[in-house]
């Protein structure tokens, strides 16, 4: 803390310094615009944020995908200098507010708040990087010979394996589902997610200028919003499972906690919701004989672990890079930025994937890097939950039973102690190491499949 005279300065700044993640936000809702595209059958289709990152980007036709990436590209290269500045400013306002608390360096300032020590990020960094990548590039070379691809393209790595196959998920359909797979969490917590169907907490129509992803909001002594786009897919329910299970923790944690002790530090805050994921996944693969359906779900689970894994953990990355030169001296430009992504991502991808301008510009898609030192984080839940659901599995759902204590408890505890209440201990690097060979098993499976 400074003194009171400065903090009450810093505290009337407020506005002002939440100025680049406020910029960021109203450009990408309110100002960018994407042009229709036309596919190999000359069907004209029209283009948003919301649109490509909810269907064209996994849509099974090569054609319509790959013009929809251009299109989507396309509309970000206008901007980007802008977002670059935006960007910039967000860097460098948080130097020179870690100068001024007197910490060594812009993440260490980022992390204080975050209640882990320092070797629980770059562990997180450093291991699924160098331990994952190997994995993610044989399910790219699958990908690429399923689907009989000339090359794989960055708009490529999330095209369906098999694209015959889609089982029909209405947002009914998921009510139901979501209640069966959440069952081994007890009858209060099913209600609670009952409770968001029926009295419509989820926002999830498409409509201009809606942000594009999908948010949790728990007022203190009221319920959950959830705000996310629905498009008929699987991937949608696990998304919804994803954003209940914020809503669960935090309704849980209000209902046992002051305010002041509701909201744990930010590297417990993923846990909850992809543990909610993971529950999911194990309920259908349980149920399921028939091959397909598990090809398919595994494919699914794939992809929250290459949503975290690897989109979250490459900004990461990203952040990691850019904090750090620009503490040498080195200014934030557009240009750095795509450059330093483009780096990131063929040294992830190697020869698998071709990295395009497209793909250098991803640094603008996510806000995630207005939000300090958040991207890492959806890494340590995924390894939490991971962990987790491993031990439930050999020691049965009674884990879980101990697991809602946790969600209860709110910020009472820093991250690390309230995993250690269900036995994981996440200062080793053990539970990563785990958690990437599980992804290096369903790859695994699904070569074997095919």
């Amino acid at each position: 803390m400074l003194s009171a005279e400065t903090e009450r300065v810093l505290a009337s700044l407020g506005e002002v310094l939440d100025a680049p993640y406020t910029v960021y936000g109203r450009a990408k809702t309110g100002d960018m615009a994407f042009a229709p595209f036309t596919d190999a059958a000359g069907n004209s289709h029209p283009n948003s944020f919301n649109l490509y990152q909810s269907t064209y980007e996994t849509d099974p036709d090569t054609s319509a995908r790959r013009a929809a990436w251009a299109s989507f590209c396309a509309g970000l290269a206008p901007y980007q200098h802008t977002m670059g500045g935006t960007f910039a400013t967000e860097v460098a306002k948080n130097i020179v507010l870690a100068k001024a608390r007197g910490h060594a360096s812009a993440e260490r300032y980022l992390l204080h708040e975050h209640q882990v020590p320092f070797e629980l990020y770059t562990n997180v960094l450093d291991v699924i990087q160098a331990e994952l990548a190997p994995y993610m590039q044989r399910y790219a070379r699958l990908r690429q010979r399923v689907l009989r691809l000339d090359k794989l393209l960055y708009c490529d790595i999330k095209a369906p394996l098999d694209p015959g196959y889609e089982p029909p998920m209405t947002f009914d359909a998921t009510a139901a589902l979501l209640e069966e797979a959440l069952a081994p969490l007890g009858a209060e917590y099913v209600a609670l997610v009952r409770s968001a169907f029926q009295r419509r907490w989820i926002d999830r129509a498409s409509n201009a200028g809606k942000a594009s992803g999908a948010f949790c909001a728990t007022p203190y002594g009221v319920h959950s919003f959830i705000l996310m786009t629905w498009a008929d897919s699987m991937r949608d329910a696990f998304t919804l499972a994803h954003e209940l299970g914020h809503a669960g923790h935090f309704m849980l944690a209000g209902q046992h906690q002051r305010r002041a002790n509701t909201d744990p530090a930010m590297p417990f805050v993923e846990a909850p919701s992809i543990m909610n994921e993971v529950l999911l996944a194990r309920h259908i693969l349980a149920r399921s004989t028939d091959p397909r359906m598990r090809r398919w779900v595994l494919t699914q689970v794939l992809g929250t672990y290459h949503h975290n894994f690897v989109t979250h953990l490459l900004e990461a990355e990203l952040q990691r890079q850019v904090y750090r030169l620009a503490e040498g001296g080195q200014p934030v430009t557009a240009a750095l930025l795509n450059e330093r992504k483009r780096a990131i991502l063929q040294g992830f991808w190697g020869d698998t994937v071709e990295i395009d301008d497209g793909a250098a510009m991803t640094w603008m898609r996510q806000p995630h890097y207005y939000l300090g030192l958040y991207p890492y984080t959806y890494s340590v839940g995924l390894v939490a939950a991971t962990a987790l659901a491993e031990k439930s599995d050999r020691e049965g759902d009674a884990v879980l039973a101990q697991w809602l204590d946790v969600l209860r408890a709110g910020g009472t505890q820093p991250p690390l102690e309230l995993m250690r209440r269900v036995g994981i201990d996440l200062s080793s690097v053990q539970p990563i190491r785990d958690a990437v060979a599980y992804v290096g098993r369903m790859v695994n499976e699904l070569e074997a499949s095919f």
